[in-house]
Order: structure tokens, then sequence, then C-alpha cells
């Protein structure tokens, strides 16, 4: 069963005759009585009484009538799904991996109210992997650590301190600050793909402050979920709306971060400037 032998059964039903429709389908009426009748033999069933002058529906013809009616709004429906998906402009995103998903999911959540036509794709990764990405075009904009030479294709979006994360049961929680010295001994959460944390480690090894691994994760929601249940420490940025631990001034490690948005040299496009201008007033702290 072909689609044109619905379009010509269908046709048929409306004008009322075999005649009228293939007028209004340009083709002879030969070809549209062809076509029917392979239709009929391919479904085993006789739709239309032969003889008259009008064309009349047997019982089967009246039933394969709704299927038929059926058949072809899905194809136009689907047809019409189609056009959108090209229609449709997709935006690629990568995001640093030491960036919390639930602040990010906010902002991508705010963004498709605005723009709900707009198709969001998402990559993680590291710093050095975002800029990869951005530079071969696997992706149209960065949420990572800006930097000096970042200043002409970039756009600062918020600041955060690299402070000391606790559970709110742990003994530092009550301090106002620490100094690295206090890490000593401590069981230690050590944050992979950290772009500080070379840094961190290395003021860690000068001072012999010995702080046994006791946990490797990616990502900052397993982070901050093993900070909060108490089974170690780290050092991370300060997420504001974080309820779940403490954070903790270290005197001696005065650590910060910029986190903005990056994209190509030369880069233009409507959808980009709408998530620019979007991610530069949004809060991500709120």
């Amino acid at each position: 069963m072909d689609l044109y032998q619905i379009r010509y059964f269908m046709a048929i039903v409306e004008t009322g005759g075999f005649t009228k429709a293939a007028d209004r389908l340009f083709v002879s009426q030969p070809s549209l009585s062809a076509g029917i009748k392979k239709l009929e033999q391919e479904l085993g069933v006789t739709l239309f009484e032969r003889g008259g002058r009008r064309a009349t529906l047997t019982t089967a013809g009246k039933f394969f009538l709704e299927r038929a009616t059926i058949i072809l709004n899905e194809y136009h429906a689907t047809l019409q799904k189609l056009k959108e998906f090209q229609q449709r402009p997709t935006l690629r995103i990568g995001t640093l991996r030491t960036i919390r998903v639930a602040s990010l999911a906010k902002l991508l959540c705010a963004f498709q109210q605005q723009h709900p036509n707009v198709l969001l794709e998402l990559q993680d990764g590291t710093v050095h992997g975002l800029q990869e990405w951005l530079e071969i075009g696997d992706i149209d904009l960065a949420i990572t650590v800006l930097d000096r030479e970042d200043a002409k294709t970039s756009l600062p979006l918020f600041q955060q301190r690299r402070m000391l994360a606790v559970s709110k049961t742990h003994p530092f929680a009550q301090r106002r600050s620490v100094r690295l010295a206090d890490l000593n001994e401590q069981p230690f959460i050590k944050r992979l793909h950290c772009e500080l944390y070379s840094e961190t480690e290395q003021l860690l090894e000068a001072k012999a402050i010995q702080a046994p691994i006791v946990y490797r994760a990616e990502h900052e929601e397993w982070v901050i979920a093993l900070v909060a249940a108490g089974l170690g420490i780290t050092i991370m940025p300060e997420w504001k709306e974080e309820q779940a631990i403490a954070y903790i001034p270290i005197t001696d490690l005065p650590l910060h971060r910029t986190i903005g948005l990056v994209w190509r040299i030369g880069q233009h496009s409507e959808v980009i400037e709408q998530f620019r201008v979007f991610a530069a007033s949004h809060d991500w702290q709120g």
C-alpha cells in the first residue's frame, strides 16, 4: 500500500466519483482506476461498489476510510514535525565538570522558557578539552574558567572563592577560617579535573601537609554529597546556594576563579548572541 493510493481513495470519497477525483489530482482516470484496483487487491477487499454515477463505499470501504484518514493525518503531522526540526536552531554548549550541575540546569531551564525553539546539546569536559572542542567546532560555546587570553572572545559570568568544604557536623564547620596546616591528616576528597588542583597540591607538599585521599570524584554533585556525608573534606569553589555543606575560608590559600562564556573568533550566530545576553543577566548563585 502506497501513499498515492490512499490519496486516490480519499479524492474519490471527497469528490464522489472517479472522474472528478482524477481531475482534482491531475491524473488520467485509467491511472486512478488502476491505482484503486491495486489497492483493493493488496487489501483483499472491495472498497467501492461499481456501477452508478457516484462512487459508493462498501462496508470495508467505510472502515478503511477511518484508517486512511488517520494515516494521512499522521503523515502530515510527521512532516510538520520534521520541518520544525529543520527550522529549529541548535546550540551546542560545553561546560566544566567542576561546575555544579544544579546551577547549570537552572540557567538552561530558564533560557529555554524564553527560547523554547532552541535545541540545547550539552557536553562536559576539562578546561583543555573544552578549548579543543571549541577550536574544532564540536561546540559553539564553552562555560569554563577564563584567563586573560580569552578577553576578546569571552564574557565573565561570576567569580568564586576557593574554600574548604566540610560537613555540617565536622569540627571545622564552627570556625571562621582555617589554615592549610589544619588539613594535615584530614581525609581528603580529590576533585579530578580541577583546574587549580595541581597548584593546591604543590602548596600542601611545600608545607609537608599529609591529606590522605579517600575518594576521587569528577563532578561537583558527587563531591558535595560525599563531603555532606562526612566521608572527607575538600577544597572547592564556593556555591552560595548550597546548604548541605559548610564552607570555611583558608587564610593562606587565596585562590579564586572566574567562570564565563568563551566562543571562537569570528563566530556570529543569533542563537549564540541570545544565550550570551541571557547568561550575562542570570543569577548564577541565586
